[in-house]
């Protein structure tokens, strides 16, 4: 019978559940996608070793924090199911129904929308794998022939995980509806939780709340120097400022708008009631969602600079820009040329001799550290003097002759007056202006190198082999960073939405009247987006402070931690201006509809 009450109650409803069924299929998708990326075989054994073990710790770290935003998120979302039903429920309860048929009927709906959520999301995950997944090899520079986007271990962690979190958050409501009376179930819609705060109360935790916000902010850039300490510092005083400023900051600026003229003129009056109503409620979501849209912003800007980044970075620390054994290796297509040469030498007993006569005329560049004290200091390009004391403990000396020798470091270096006539080699050494802009021809004379590498185990010297090198780790942190923190900024979006909608009913009667008063539609219209847009706006321009402050403790690391930060906003303000434009929808639908 309750089955039957159930399956009706989804039917009739299926407008409603379908924001729910959508919002939940999204979080199955991404954490199968981070499932079937981490446990897929052909894909890790056509990395190196290094890559691999980078590659799994990345996505099985990010599969972790996702598990548990999912499952908060996941908890917000049977918050809405719970809010949309609890005067049904109340219905049954006084038609003789127990508390403890009413909660197996929302178990019976959580477990029905969760396997319909998993399956969906299942499928539309592998979707997602198969167009990630060539993103992410094209990120790190490999190709898989054949990688299956359904393997049986992602489906069967995704399944267990998830079917752990609806039935969890089916408890958890469950228990919070036996603790209701049917008379508060009844009348839930009509409760108003506005909540009075005293004037002088507020007005010095409002001032409190700036304070600590502005002085975790004033210690981001500090974070380096004071490390791990520094960092969760800033973080409880970020949290704190953050929940204060919301829930009383903001009170105090309602409160001002209640009285001035600005707040006066159309529909302000009604806007600024309906935030003062909400803000008590809110501010516990406003407060996390600030926090972690600042995280999600950080983490795809720190990802897109580190990888935007990494040419600039191999560059500034590599003489020349690719090193060539093959000597079928043609640099002809090569633009902008700045630096071209071959280097005889021979190779004998695991030792590499260099003619010095043949490296002055090459006019070899190295690099030179003017303060080798200081761990930010740049090096400085310069030619290399064959006669200089410990001239054969040259960097760039020393990382070609492990790679003529074929091992990954500690190749001795020779320097000779002479070359012997016979066993002599040569190699080519290349530099370019502009490496973005010869990646094709670059691309092509690295893949001539593939055969002396030992299948990746050793790096091709110069800048565009350590990028390729960079490439392969960074990658997999961009691709995580970036889809890591769209899923946590879907979820956050998705939480707000349900937050949003579990209070309409509410405000449909406000709305009503509204329209009862002589406001006409279009008005209405435009006032659902500018009260929508405040709940939507408050978290986000938060953010957005918490990442541009929070972005100065990486100057240390990067050579431009604001670099990826355009990028890294246009992703998040796409997602997030998309769910805004969805929960206005839904919205006027509810509160307007006759």
């Amino acid at each position: 019978m309750l089955n039957k009450i159930a399956l009706k109650s989804l039917r009739q409803k299926w407008r409603d559940y379908s924001v729910l069924v959508i919002g939940s299929l999204i979080a199955v998708a991404i954490f199968y996608m981070f499932s079937a990326i981490a446990t897929n075989e052909p894909l890790l054994k056509s990395m190196s070793t290094m890559t691999k073990q980078v590659i799994v710790i990345v996505f099985v770290f990010g599969e972790i924090f996702l598990g548990i935003i999912t499952f908060v998120y996941l908890n917000f979302a049977n918050n809405f199911l719970l809010r949309l039903r609890q005067k049904d429920y109340g219905l049954l309860a006084m038609l003789g129904a127990s508390k403890r048929q009413v909660g197996g009927l929302l178990m019976r709906e959580t477990l029905f929308i969760g396997s319909i959520a998993t399956t969906l999301g299942i499928l539309v995950g592998a979707g997602l794998t198969k167009l990630s997944g060539q993103t992410l090899m094209d990120l790190i520079g490999i190709k898989v022939k054949h990688w299956a986007v359904l393997t049986p271990k992602a489906i069967l962690i995704t399944i267990v995980f998830f079917l752990i979190v609806f039935f969890l958050n089916g408890m958890y409501n469950r228990w919070r509806l036996k603790r209701v009376d049917t008379l508060t179930l009844l009348h839930a819609d009509e409760t108003v939780k506005a909540k009075t705060e005293k004037t002088g109360r507020q007005v010095v935790l409002g001032l409190l709340g700036l304070l600590i916000l502005g002085g975790s902010y004033a210690l981001m850039p500090q974070i380096p120097k004071l490390q791990m300490t520094g960092m969760v510092i800033a973080l409880i005083l970020n949290g704190i400022g953050t929940y204060l400023f919301v829930g009383q900051t903001l009170g105090l600026i309602t409160n001002w708008m209640r009285h001035a003229d600005f707040g006066q003129r159309g529909l302000r009056l009604f806007l600024n009631g309906q935030l003062r109503f909400r803000l008590n409620e809110y501010k516990r979501i406003l407060t996390m969602i600030s926090v972690l849209f600042g995280l999600a912003l950080g983490a795809i800007s720190v990802g897109q600079g580190y990888y935007v980044s990494l040419p600039k970075q191999a560059q500034e620390t590599n003489a020349v820009t690719l090193m060539m054994r093959n000597p079928n290796a043609e640099t002809g297509t090569l633009k902008d040329v700045t630096y071209q040469a071959e280097i005889k030498y021979r190779l004998h007993d695991g030792q590499v001799d260099f003619e010095k006569q043949n490296l002055a005329d090459a006019k070899v560049p190295t690099l030179k550290y003017t303060q080798p004290d200081d761990a930010n200091a740049k090096p400085k390009k310069e030619q290399l003097n064959v006669n200089a004391a410990h001239a054969d403990e040259d960097y760039t000396l020393t990382t070609w002759a492990a790679y003529l020798a074929g091992v990954p470091f500690g190749a001795k270096v020779n320097l000779v007056e002479q070359l012997p006539k016979n066993d002599v080699k040569t190699f080519k050494a290349v530099s370019v202006r502009d490496m973005q802009a010869n990646q094709k021809p670059l691309e092509k004379l690295y893949a001539g190198e593939l055969r002396y590498t030992d299948h990746g185990n050793l790096m091709v010297p110069g800048a565009y082999g350590n990028f390729v090198m960079l490439k392969s780790i960074f990658g997999g942190l961009e691709f995580m960073s970036v889809f890591l923190g769209i899923a946590f900024l879907v979820m956050l979006a998705s939480t707000l939405m349900f937050k949003v909608l579990s209070n309409v009913s509410q405000d449909r009667q406000r709305y009503q009247i509204l329209k009862m008063i002589g406001t006409t539609p279009s008005a209405a219209r435009v006032s659902t987006i500018k009260d929508v847009g405040i709940l939507f706006f408050i978290p986000m321009v938060i953010g957005v402070l918490d990442t541009v402050f929070g972005l100065q403790s990486f100057k240390p690391i990067m050579v431009d931690p604001y670099i990826g930060f355009g990028n890294g906003l246009m992703i998040v303000g796409g997602v997030y201006l998309l769910y805004f434009v969805i929960t206005v929808f839904i919205y006027q639908r509810l509160v307007l509809k006759k």
